[in-house]
């Protein structure tokens, strides 16, 4: 008997399980805000919307709408007045609900430093960058900026 279960075996697939394949999932970054601002304040999904308006157009997002980004179900990037309801609601910069909806939606990795009170440098990593050297790569794009703003502010 032992030999026949090993004939079998050695044959091919008849007996065996299909194997599962695991894709993995690409990351989901404002999902991910928006899952941990609402834990956070203890939110519905319906209050998030209720507050999230855009400030330009005056439209407001719907649960629906954001329940479908938190599942998966929004297939492109959103448009740029979603964007900015959605920052308003979660009390962000719209700038960086941008950010994380870029990295999200198309893929890339972005930097998002704080560099002053309402100011903020938003860059694409280059592949493979550690933590370490997006920081540094900050403190180098932060003096270029400031090198060049400061002949600007000497001659006026």
């Amino acid at each position: 008997m032992m030999g026949v279960i090993a004939a079998r075996k050695s044959r091919g697939a008849d007996n065996r399980m299909p194997s599962q394949r695991v894709t993995p999932q690409p990351p989901t970054p404002l999902s991910d805000c928006i899952r941990d601002y609402v834990a956070d304040k203890g939110m519905s999904i319906r209050t998030l919307a209720l507050r999230s308006v855009s400030g330009s157009t005056g439209q407001s997002l719907t649960a629906q709408w954001i329940t479908d980004v938190l599942s998966g179900r929004v297939s492109r990037m959103p448009d740029l007045w979603r964007l900015e309801a959605l920052a308003a609601g979660l009390e962000m910069d719209p700038d960086s609900v941008k950010a994380l909806a870029i990295s999200q939606w198309i893929g890339w990795d972005i930097a998002d430093v704080r560099t002053g009170p309402g100011e903020r440098l938003i860059f694409r990593v280059p592949a493979g960058y550690t933590t370490e050297q997006c920081a540094r790569l900050a403190d180098e794009l932060m003096q270029v900026i400031n090198s060049t703003a400061e002949p600007e502010r000497e001659e006026r």
